[in-house]
């Protein structure tokens, strides 16, 4: 792939011969076109393969999040391929297992410049519920007491996560959040962040970790 500067091509779209023009963002991106594949994928690119689909199951729950809240745009690189490319590093190849294998803790689902949230609990003593402590960082700030509870969490075997909205405010530090019964007996990864009420920014979303289901 290359930069095009100045381009006789400037204007251009689609393919030309073997290259393909594309303008993203104010960029002139001239690629070459791909050949059409005639050898069966070996057993590590079906891996890489399955890496990739796992991570866009992943994601597109909170898609339309990402695209709003992981950082700002660097060149031409989107918030939400920001958020992807965080996806995709956390689910790591084994080569000798032949294996994806999810670092959670590694994930994060938003990006922002509001106080990060601080998870200090997670318990499951209520049937199908979780309940999720943070420590008040507020600092007595009345702006930031009505920042928003974001909350992400995913079943060990399940492919897609869940993303529950403004479930409580940074101040109440404890929420209980309820969840499908067909969760009971599972292990569940947990996420939080907090976004402003008037939804203008959101802070670096956290890890709280794994809780089992009663």
């Amino acid at each position: 792939m290359g930069k095009l500067y100045d381009s006789l091509l400037s204007g251009s779209s689609g393919k030309i011969g073997r290259l393909v023009v594309a303008n993203l963002f104010g960029t002139e991106i001239l690629r070459k076109r791909p050949r059409k594949r005639t050898a069966a994928p070996t057993d590590k690119q079906l891996l890489v393969q399955q890496r990739m689909k796992r991570s866009y199951d992943f994601i597109l729950p909170y898609k339309e999040f990402a695209r709003e809240y992981f950082g700002k745009r660097i060149g031409m690189k989107s918030p939400y391929n920001q958020a992807m490319t965080t996806v995709i590093n956390a689910f790591k190849l084994n080569f000798v297992t032949m294996q994806v294998e999810p670092a959670y803790a590694e994930i994060d689902f938003a990006r922002g410049s509001l106080m990060a949230p601080l998870p200090t609990g997670l318990s499951s003593l209520v049937a199908n519920t979780f309940k999720l402590d943070w420590f008040d960082n507020s600092g007595g700030d009345p702006v930031r007491q009505t920042d928003q509870l974001q909350v992400l969490f995913i079943a060990d075997d399940e492919a897609k996560p869940v993303l529950m909205e403004n479930m409580a405010l940074r101040p109440d530090a404890t929420v209980e959040i309820p969840v499908s019964a067909q969760l009971s007996g599972k292990t569940i990864h947990v996420w939080i962040t907090f976004r402003a009420a008037d939804h203008s920014a959101v802070a670096n979303s956290s890890y709280a970790g794994t809780v089992l289901i009663t």
